[in-house]
């Protein structure tokens, strides 16, 4: 079999912040048919952001319960979805040449912002070009930029720069983590400590640990949306007390 060779994904270009639901609010004030219009580069990406987000995670979900966790997406009453449609804007920055020829004969097509999976050209665009490389070759950049960004915005409170024997801490927090009983399951567990190796040794996570990430955050995010604030308050339990243990003082029990 021949080896694949592909590029790393570059995230230093800036993304576009812009919202779907801001880009459907400047098309009704236009007064335009929202059912036929032509979108800015800005106004597409955001619209690509959202049917990226729901074309790699909409398989958490029995089919009936989809419309609505689109409409969810839309309305952004899911913040924690945040991570995959950023990183759709990464994919869009790194885009080949040829699907950069494509996404400038989709800034010249009408597109339906009313039904917005009713733009097949455009759904086939973000399956080839997003969500193809995101779930196979690019699933480790993938888990590697949700450990970032979950470590930063969900998990950046707790004091990771306390820990004086971080290896001692990853090898102890498993203990922690395990008497938590009934309060997570086994995957729970390792995402907290996957996540836990992650800010502690960034320079020692590897492939496979991101691939985990990836995957896991791909297939729970829904699961994850409604527990992430108790694993949160979990693990930042479970290191406060691994703090105190390295300084000769024994914490509270969790």
């Amino acid at each position: 079999m021949d080896e694949v060779v592909y590029d790393l994904l570059n995230f230093e270009s800036q993304i576009e912040n812009k919202r779907f639901h801001d880009t459907i609010k400047e098309i009704v004030q236009q007064e335009t048919n929202i059912s036929k219009v032509k979108l800015s580069t800005d106004q597409l990406n955001s619209l690509i952001a959202i049917l990226f987000s729901y074309g790699l995670h909409y398989d958490e979900l029995v089919e009936e319960k989809r419309y609505r966790f689109l409409n969810a997406l839309i309305e952004e009453k899911l913040p924690l979805f945040q991570v995959s449609q950023t990183f759709a804007g990464h994919v869009l920055n790194n885009l080949s040449q040829g699907a950069k020829i494509e996404f400038q004969q989709l800034l010249q097509m009408e597109h339906n912002i009313q039904e917005i999976l009713a733009n097949d050209r455009l759904l086939d665009f973000v399956e080839m070009e997003l969500l193809d490389p995101t779930t196979s070759f690019r699933k480790w950049e993938y888990g590697r930029y949700a450990m970032a960004y979950l470590g930063q915005k969900v998990f950046g409170h707790i004091k990771w720069d306390k820990i004086l024997d971080k290896k001692g801490c990853l090898q102890k927090l498993g203990e922690q983590l395990d008497k938590q009983n009934g309060k997570m399951d086994s995957q729970e567990k390792q995402f907290l400590q996957m996540m836990s190796k992650g800010m502690l040794m960034p320079q020692k996570t590897n492939m496979a640990e991101f691939l985990f990430i990836g995957s896991y955050v791909q297939e729970h995010m829904m699961k994850l949306s409604a527990s992430i604030k108790d694993l949160s308050k979990i693990l930042e339990s479970a290191i406060q007390k691994e703090i105190s243990r390295q300084k000769g003082k024994e914490g509270p029990n969790l």
